[in-house]
C-alpha cells in the first residue's frame, strides 16, 4: 500500500540517536543519563501509584544486593 507521508523507519531513528550520544563529550553523556533518570524519578514521585513504585524499587535493590553477595560468596576471594 502507498503511503504518501514517510515514516522513520525505528532502526534508522536508533542509529541517529546513538551517533548523537556517541558524539557528546563523557560529561555531556553523564549529564544526558542524569537528567534521565531524573525525569524517570520525578515521574515515580509524582505516580498514583508512587508508594507501590517505591516499594518495588527497594525491594529490587535488595534483590540486586543479594545476587551480588551470592555471587561473591561463590566466585569471589578464591586464589
Amino acid at each position: 500500500m502507498y503511503v504518501p507521508i514517510r515514516f522513520p523507519d525505528d532502526v534508522e531513528v536508533i542509529a541517529a540517536e546513538a551517533a548523537r550520544f556517541r558524539a557528546l563529550s563523557h560529561q555531556d553523556r553523564m549529564n544526558s543519563i542524569r537528567g534521565l533518570l531524573a525525569a524517570g524519578a520525578l515521574m515515580m514521585r509524582r505516580s498514583p501509584n508512587a508508594e507501590f513504585l517505591r516499594t518495588y524499587s527497594r525491594q529490587q535493590e535488595e534483590l540486586a544486593r543479594q545476587a551480588v553477595k551470592e555471587f561473591v560468596t561463590r566466585h569471589g576471594g578464591r586464589t
